[in-house]
């Protein structure tokens, strides 16, 4: 092999799986270790010379670093941590808006978003919720300083075209926000569609294993960055360094748990799609799903969320409780397969038997035996 053949393999960009697994490594030194560990420090040793940047916890550590670097990598921008995703969304909106501002809002996002616009319209902003945002958007966005918009919707998995959307929110001036929780970096680009920023609840999906809360905001603007950081350095909102730490670690098993996530999320919305007494069933991998023309041209993979109608709110609990591996739980995006009765949030008009799965790493024939088994029993 010549010379120029070996320079175009080492500068060939890695794919996002290599990524993961590679970002977990710190960089070599003599006889070092090989996995990173976190540096707990919250004090530093200040330079008398001046040579050295005077350093504190709250403002940024070595974790938190390593940890943005990986992000900013899969997300294809500059990424600022925070302690959650809802201090990340906090921050975003927070540090971007001002009283006499207008603020447009999906109707479907995550309701706490939803929450913190209301505190927001009490302190002078204009809120504009959607509850179209196909048929509003181009209205709404008129005068508009920033927009927000999760797609894949949680827990609906309601899609929305983005590339469409920040067409016509660039062309009114404005910013685009993207909640990108129920995808993750692996499953969707969001900047690559050209959002603004974008933001992820790394509790869920990225994180993995149900014992991490983490955020992150990722965008491309280095004014944005700055004004992020300044938000973060003032607020008090920096993740700790074994929470930056164990992310970081959670991100070498990304694509596997994403990739099987995925291939059950198939297999179950295939066995859920020939069953009578299934109805309203979402999954965005779908190609019977009605956000699917759209999704395959976003999304770089169907993610693990789906959802579906059972008749009534018994069944669905009879389903549940006749399942060994479906776990009922509040979160999304672990190892384990969960479901959520969302009928059972106040906020969402659903009728009673609506279920999210959040399909786990379990092996696929093992889940989907399970849930046949547990249909049956519960007819």
């Amino acid at each position: 092999m010549d010379t120029a053949t070996r320079t175009d393999h080492s500068s060939r960009p890695l794919s996002a799986g290599s990524m993961c697994v590679h970002w977990t490594t710190p960089a070599p030194t003599p006889a070092g270790p090989l996995t990173a560990s976190p540096s707990l420090a919250t004090a530093y040793h200040q330079d008398l010379d001046d040579i050295a940047p005077t350093r504190y916890g709250r403002w940024g550590h070595d974790g938190a670093e390593a940890l943005e670097g990986a992000l900013g990598a899969l997300d294809g921008g500059l990424s600022v941590v925070f302690n959650s995703g809802m201090a990340a969304i906090s921050a975003v909106l927070m540090s971007l808006l001002k009283p006499g501002q207008v603020f447009v809002v999906g109707g479907d996002t995550y309701y706490e978003t939803q929450q913190i616009a209301d505190q927001l319209r009490e302190r002078g902003v204009h809120i504009r919720v959607l509850t179209d945002v196909a048929a509003q958007l181009a209205d709404a966005v008129e005068g508009a300083r920033l927009v927000l918009l999760e797609s894949p919707t949680n827990p609906l998995m309601g899609i929305h075209d983005l590339r469409e959307c920040a067409r016509l929110v660039h062309h009114a001036g404005a910013l685009l926000a993207v909640d990108n929780s129920v995808s993750s970096p692996l499953g969707q680009r969001p900047l690559d569609l050209g959002a603004d920023l974008v933001i992820t609840s790394d509790a869920k999906i990225v994180g993995g294993h149900n014992d991490i809360i983490l955020g992150h905001v990722t965008i491309r603007d280095p004014e944005l960055d700055s004004t992020l950081r300044n938000w973060r350095h003032l607020h008090g909102t920096i993740p700790s360094a074994f929470d930056s730490w164990l992310t970081q670690r959670s991100i070498g098993s990304l694509e596997m748990r994403v990739e099987r996530q995925s291939a059950n999320a198939a297999a179950l919305t295939h066995l859920l799609a020939g069953r009578e007494e299934v109805t309203h069933l979402r999954w965005p991998g779908w190609q019977e799903d009605p956000g699917y023309a759209v999704a395959s041209r976003q999304m770089l993979r169907g993610g693990g969320l789906l959802a579906f109608q059972l008749p009534g709110r018994a069944h669905l609990h009879r389903f549940l409780r006749a399942s060994r591996l479906i776990i009922p739980a509040t979160s999304y995006g672990g190892l384990q397969t969960m479901a959520n009765d969302i009928a059972t949030w106040p906020h969402i008009k659903v009728p009673p038997g609506y279920v999210r799965i959040s399909c786990g790493c379990e092996t696929t024939t093992d889940l989907t035996d399970d849930v046949l088994h547990a249909l049956d029993a519960a007819l």
